[in-house]
């Protein structure tokens, strides 16, 4: 059964792409080929092949509104197979089927309208909702939390909508509402809820932003969580970023738990040639530490190495990485990508080989 309704799905949003492809203003994404080989701790071999489509269609709808989509379809083998399947199993990721030697999947991964005025933002559907200048994790980025290790990767969007405001006397000032549904979508009386605002300032080298959430209470939290933060970055010689995210659970008692907070930096060197960047990392609900840094060298207008390592303070625990791309011509990117996970479990080691094709 799941195998039908697998294929039915990929062939319905194969056809409405293709009709909303016809009338779209801009239609564009990439194609990426990817290999992964690796060892695991008991050195165990694995592979993994992958060949991963984002398309993104861009709709003009009117002189003010504009209909944005982005679709992702993914056909993998091997262990990039068994990642997707143990992901859809807990629902991470729709619907899969399979065929003799591949898995395939599809996520429609945007789709919402934009309404923009001269100093007025509507945008309601599903969409990423940002927040903070965090440069790797972002602690007040919870509604769309990021990866350092899959700096490339599509970050999940929420169902929601966003109200922005931008004061006529004040140019660099943004006033913010927005509410974006429970995490659990089958909560059909609305528990878990997400209402919240935010305020940004801009000026000369400097900004900040202050935001206000409330989670509506559901069974876990019968008093609702309150989330206070405030993000800061100053874009000196040296890139300084600090942020802080409190959370407040009436069920739990209060204290130092419900804090998580990073401060970071990015300076360029050699005329940009080299960027460095670091960030420090504390969560409070888990007493935990980490550690991020990272150095890119441009060797010329086509070619890139970045070395960088994630680290956890509290454990024995982190992961090098190393990564080279290259692009050919206009478009066309090659990558090679080492990954080195080390833990109490011992060391493993996988490279992953990509071919990206931007359009």
């Amino acid at each position: 059964m799941r195998e039908v309704f697998g294929k039915i799905s990929i062939l319905v949003i194969l056809m409405i792409t293709g009709i909303f492809s016809l009338s779209a203003q801009t239609l564009s994404g990439n194609l990426d080929t990817k290999i992964t080989l690796g060892a695991d701790g008991n050195s165990d071999f694995f592979y993994g092949a992958e060949e991963y489509a984002n398309l993104r269609l861009k709709i003009p709808a009117g002189e003010y509104a504009v209909v944005y989509s982005a679709f992702n379809l993914i056909v993998a083998a091997g262990s990039s197979a068994t990642h997707i399947k143990d992901a859809s199993g807990i629902g991470n990721i729709g619907g899969y089927y399979l065929e003799e030697n591949y898995l395939a999947v599809m996520e429609l991964e945007r789709l919402y309208v934009q309404i923009s005025g001269d100093n007025f933002g509507l945008s309601t559907g599903l969409l990423r909702i940002p927040f903070g200048y965090g440069l790797v994790w972002g602690p007040m980025d919870f509604l769309n939390p990021r990866n350092p290790l899959e700096p490339d990767a599509r970050l999940r969007g929420v169902l929601g909508i966003v109200a922005s405001y931008f004061p006529e006397k004040i140019p660099d000032m943004k006033f913010l509402v927005f509410a974006a549904a429970p995490e659990n979508p089958f909560s059909d009386n609305g528990n878990g809820t997400r209402f919240g605002l935010s305020w940004d300032s801009h000026w000369r080298q400097a900004s900040m932003q202050l935001l206000y959430c409330f989670q509506s209470p559901a069974n876990d939290y019968t008093w609702g969580i309150h989330r206070a933060g405030l993000s800061f970055k100053a874009d000196l010689e040296l890139g300084l970023t600090a942020e802080l995210l409190y959370t407040i659970n009436p069920d739990i008692a209060a204290g130092i738990d419900g804090l998580a907070a990073s401060a970071g930096a990015d300076y360029s060197f050699f005329n940009g040639k080299l960027y460095v960047l670091a960030e420090y990392l504390y969560s409070g609900n888990t007493r935990s530490h980490d550690l991020y840094a990272a150095g890119t060298w441009k060797w010329s207008d086509f070619s890139s190495i970045t070395l960088g390592c994630s680290t956890n303070l509290e454990v024995f625990s982190c992961t090098p990485i190393a990564l080279w791309q290259y692009e050919f011509i206009q478009g066309l990117l090659l990558s090679v990508r080492l990954h080195v996970p080390l833990d109490d479990n011992g060391c493993s080691a996988y490279v992953i080989t990509g071919l990206r094709v931007k359009f």
